[in-house]
């Protein structure tokens, strides 16, 4: 109330039209709630589509830098209008968003937009009148990008509420970008961790299998040299021996058909020589003697075949290829497993089939195909002795465990050697992983897992040929070892 100069009260009111403020305000929340509950891709389409809509502009743009000089960019969402447009990247060289950039303040181009920035085209092309845009910054004042809109109009009103509502979203989509990188370093960090844990644990593996095979090559040298040691020790003497039957026999012989001749001519002889003679009954040690000099010249030979084998499986240490007879080294190495062949141990007879074909020398580290065909035959004899052990008694005595060995020429320069067994045989899932190195079906203390493993690495690797394996569960297995007869590959290197 206020009192005139004619002394009567008047009312005096200020009225304020706040229509303008109230529209930006429900503006601002209309942009926040199509916003607060969306992040990525989904948050940049809704941020250009109501600030489009809001600030009354045909274009709205979100794009982030594209090189660390920010000469280009890649839009993040573009809002045309009526929809959204594929995202593109755009160099800034003659554009208004060059002057946008490292720039924190909103720079604006109300008017006239394309006779300023003659040589950006695409103005031209979305028919631009006017332009305002922003530097996208992230908490570390680093500038990310650009928050710019268009219109095919001038721009000349609420121009200060189009810079606050740019600011405000300027900064949420900063964040919003700032996150999205993060979470890509965090992602790219953890693939990279995942990668080195893997490249460690593959290289940890080979380092193990190495140090596996390395002690194993040092255990099989030693092998062979102890065996080779042996063989020869006990050469000498059975050569000495085998050397020493024949005329040992000729000496007996002799001494007998003299014996003959005395009692020929002289058919009494005194008491005391009858008396001895019958003693000794020498009858029968004259046609004994010489079957008893026989089974000596047959145990020799025995052994000096023994010793053979033992010769040709100590081969373990030679380093340079060889031409090899691989029957021989297939003999040599059965003859080292007779005892777990035959029923001496306790567990069975297995019966060996040869089915051999006409091979040429092998050229082959004879020592380290002999550690093959044991791995593959012990695993053999192992397979059979699991599988009589898992049957019924009834049907035990029907068993009868047999390993197969056939050999052929498959092509001018390659050789075939399969070993086929009726042992327990092996599922899929097994077959996939027995050339891995440590893997074992075999109790602990009773197998390391690598000697298959081993065996693919020197029929592979060491002789560049191939090593198959083919079984069926309850049925039996079958491994198959190529080998090229003159190994070329070695030749070259």
């Amino acid at each position: 109330m206020v009192t005139g100069k004619d002394g009567n009260q008047y009312i005096w009111s200020i009225i304020v039209d706040i229509t303008e403020r109230k529209r930006q305000e429900q503006a601002l929340r209309l942009i926040v709630e199509g916003t607060a509950a969306k992040t990525g891709e989904e948050f940049f389409k809704s941020c250009v589509q109501y600030l489009a809509q809001v600030l009354e502009v045909r274009y709205a743009v979100i794009s982030e830098f594209a090189d660390s000089e920010k000469s280009s960019a890649k839009t993040l969402a573009f809002w045309a209008g009526d929809d959204f447009c594929d995202n593109f990247t755009y160099s800034l060289v003659g554009t208004p968003c060059k002057n946008v950039a490292n720039n924190t303040e909103v720079c604006r181009y109300p008017n006239s937009v394309q006779q300023l920035f003659p040589e950006d085209d695409y103005l031209v092309a979305i028919q631009a009148e006017s332009y305002a845009g922003l530097s996208i910054i992230d908490t570390a004042g680093n500038y990310l990008g650009l928050l710019t809109v268009l219109d095919t109009k001038p721009m000349v009103k609420d121009l200060e509420m189009q810079s606050a509502i740019l600011k405000i979203f300027a900064t949420r989509a900063g964040a919003e970008i700032e996150r999205i990188n993060a979470e890509a370093a965090v992602r790219a960090s953890e693939i990279q961790l995942r990668q080195q844990t893997e490249e460690l644990e593959t290289t940890l593996k080979k380092l193990q299998a190495t140090q596996t095979q390395l002690i194993q090559a040092e255990k099989m040298s030693s092998l062979g040299q102890l065996v080779a040691g042996i063989a020869h020790e006990i050469n000498n003497p059975v050569s000495f021996i085998y050397g020493n039957l024949e005329p040992a026999t000729d000496y007996a012989n002799n001494l007998i058909d003299l014996i003959r001749l005395y009692q020929e001519h002289y058919p009494s002889p005194s008491p005391i020589i009858s008396d001895f003679t019958e003693d000794i009954d020498f009858e029968y040690l004259a046609s004994d003697f010489a079957k008893l000099l026989e089974s000596m010249k047959n145990g020799a030979t025995r052994i000096r075949d023994i010793v053979k084998s033992l010769r040709t499986f100590s081969r373990l240490d030679e380093a340079d290829l060889k031409p090899v007879d691989i029957h021989e080294n297939i003999e040599s190495t059965l003859m080292i497993l007779q005892n777990r062949l035959n029923s001496s141990s306790g567990k069975g007879e297995i019966s060996v089939v040869k089915n051999y074909g006409n091979l040429p020398l092998v050229e082959c580290y004879g020592g380290l195909l002999n550690q093959v065909f044991l791995n593959l035959l012990v695993n053999a004899i192992d397979a059979i002795e699991q599988r009589r052990e898992s049957l019924e008694s009834t049907e035990k005595s029907n068993y009868v465990g047999e390993i197969t060995i056939a050999t052929s020429t498959t092509s001018e320069n390659q050789v075939l050697i399969s070993i086929n067994d009726n042992g327990c045989g092996m599922s899929p899932e097994v077959q996939e992983k027995i050339f891995n190195p440590f893997f074992t079906t075999k109790p602990v203390g009773k197998g390391t897992g690598m000697g298959l493993a081993t065996g693919y690495q020197i029929v592979t690797e060491n002789h560049h040929g191939h090593l198959h394996c083919c079984s069926t569960l309850g049925k039996g297995t079958e491994f198959r070892i190529e080998l090229p007869v003159v190994n070329r590959n070695v030749m070259g290197n």
